[in-house]
């Protein structure tokens, strides 16, 4: 451009067919001449100022592009997305940020739910970009409680997520008779809340289980033969072993120490298994047949703690066995076992009480009524020379009588 500016700054006139005037000499004009007028040079100035505008037209077109594009950012999708990066990027963009916060179930608290300025959209340095940000779920929204017993422990954490229950927690147990993932109950931490008062903000205990609790078997068995019911129950309970109990006699194991067990020394067990084990009675003791052993002699019998009973009989023969409380030839364990065992009086005899006081009656008869048998008597007052109160009769006397027979008796009034 350069060149052909200078083109036109060189032109001037001349004559044609002639040279300039420096070449022919000062002062020395020619004889003749014909000037000629340069018809372009008016157009060249033109266009010439035309391309100086244009120029700096466009120069300052670019100028105000390339200021404009290096003050301005990109609008990027804040939603989802915590406040504090959007700070982060305000600060380094210049860009101020107007917040609004609103409950929201959908997003946490701090994380950003819109924004008014598009995503992609060009913003410039400077600006303020309007940003609704999360509070978090409302605390005192009511919230409908589902019918657990219906549901899976799955599914209930998926209710508590979507539902924003962060004070409901969820505790598996172990349950032997409910399968797992069922519901087992749930708790209000406070007595006071409801089903139908229960907010975002209450406690709520949901337990479910986790099945029956299966153990390691790493417990091993000890021999507890002869050693004390204690000793087995002390290690039964630290252990959580479930132990039954069966009784009998022996002769060569304590009283109350082990006979035997169902599971053998070194046996592994797991917790909450059971066992079951026999417990010494001591030694025992033979009920021997009474009928055959006299009164006089049953209450020496080793190991036993013999009662003897004498009852009248109608049938059995004075002095002989009516019954014993243990049957002959059973084994009896514990501390000298009682054994009782009833002989015979025979029928009762009626001796003759006339001359006897009437006092001397209820005693008398007493010793047949407390001996197993009914026998009565009655009174009839009569007119006597004997002193009153003094027994002139009676019938019958002086014989057997029956196990329910009735004695008469006369008893004198005085004169």
């Amino acid at each position: 451009m350069s060149d052909f500016l200078k083109q036109f700054e060189g032109a001037s006139y001349h004559s044609e067919g002639e040279l300039p005037a420096e070449q022919t000499g000062h002062g020395i004009e020619s004889a003749e001449h014909t000037a000629k007028k340069d018809e372009q040079y008016h157009k060249r100035t033109i266009i010439r100022w035309a391309i100086i505008a244009g120029t700096m037209t466009l120069l300052c077109i670019s100028a105000f592009l390339i200021f404009r594009m290096a003050n301005q950012v990109t609008v990027k999708n804040f939603t989802g997305t915590p406040i504090a990066d959007a700070k982060t990027w305000g600060l380094t963009n210049r860009i101020s940020l107007n917040e609004k916060a609103e409950f929201s179930v959908d997003y946490d608290e701090g994380v950003i739910i819109s924004q008014d300025r598009e995503t992609n959209s060009p913003l410039q340095k400077g600006s303020v970009i309007g940003l609704v940000v999360s509070k978090g779920s409302d605390p005192d929204e009511l919230i409908n409680l589902p019918d657990f017993t219906t549901m899976t422990t799955a599914e209930i954490r998926i209710w508590k997520q979507d539902v924003k229950a962060l004070n409901a927690n969820i505790n598996e147990i172990f349950d032997n008779k409910i399968a797992a993932g069922q519901f087992v109950r749930k708790e209000f931490t406070d007595n006071a809340i409801t089903g139908d008062t229960y907010t975002r903000k209450d406690g709520l205990l949901i337990y479910m289980s986790k099945g029956k609790e299966v153990f390691e078997k790493n417990i091993v068995v000890p021999d507890f033969t002869n050693k004390s019911k204690d000793e087995l129950q002390s290690w039964a309970q630290e252990q959580d072993i479930q132990v039954t109990y069966k009784e009998a006699a022996s002769d060569s194991v304590p009283l109350d120490c082990v006979v035997s067990q169902s599971r053998a020394p070194g046996k592994k067990l797991a917790k909450q298994d059971s066992m079951s084990v026999t417990l010494s009675l001591g030694k025992s003791v033979t009920v021997p047949n009474f009928a055959t052993i006299p009164a006089e002699e049953a209450a020496e019998v080793p190991g036993l703690q013999v009662r003897i009973l004498k009852r009248y009989s109608s049938k059995v023969a004075y002095g002989k066995r009516i019954s014993q409380s243990e049957p002959a030839g059973k084994k009896l364990v514990g501390e000298t076992p009682q054994v009782t065992v009833t002989y015979s009086l025979g029928r009762p005899y009626i001796d003759n009480l006339t001359g006897e006081s009437q006092g001397t009656l209820p005693e008398y008869f007493y010793n047949f009524t407390s001996r197993g048998t009914s026998i009565s008597y009655t009174i009839t007052k009569v007119k006597s020379s004997e002193p009153k109160g003094t027994i002139v009769g009676m019938s019958p006397y002086g014989q057997f009588v029956g196990l329910k027979a009735n004695i008469r008796i006369s008893v004198s009034r005085g004169k």
